[in-house]
């Protein structure tokens, strides 16, 4: 398979999947994006054994890599700022969003750890 299709036919099954997952929310049927999904997976993993193209080199993968983090630390900081004004305002917001505001702390500082841990790790790897 040409890496064209390839991509077409992963793009296909994503809008798919979104399209299929947008009706299970508007119809309010889960088990339509539940079943979606695995036959998106299912699809998905077919396509990779067909294709017969070099799909990542080295430096898709570094760029992979290098965006990913990128994500991860925007992420990091405006969830924390977020969470760091909840507190701040604590008193004039509804306790619900009080609560949220401290759940969403401490996955930041759960996501701080395991960021550590696996920089750690693959440092000393490789």
């Amino acid at each position: 398979m040409q890496i064209n299709k390839f991509r077409i036919y992963k793009g296909l099954i994503g809008g798919g999947l979104g399209l299929a997952v947008a009706v299970s929310i508007g119809t309010d049927t889960p088990v339509i994006a539940l079943a979606a999904v695995v036959v998106a997976i299912a699809l998905a993993f077919i396509l990779e054994r067909r294709n017969k193209e070099i799909v990542r080199d080295e430096r898709i993968v570094q760029i992979s890599g290098k965006a990913a983090s990128a994500s991860f630390n925007i992420m990091l900081i405006l969830a924390a700022v977020a969470s760091l004004g909840i507190a701040l305002f604590r008193s004039q917001l509804p306790e619900n969003v009080v609560f949220f505001g401290a759940i969403m702390g401490y996955f930041i500082c759960a996501a701080v750890l395991l960021h550590l841990c696996f920089y750690a790790y693959f440092s000393r790897k490789l």
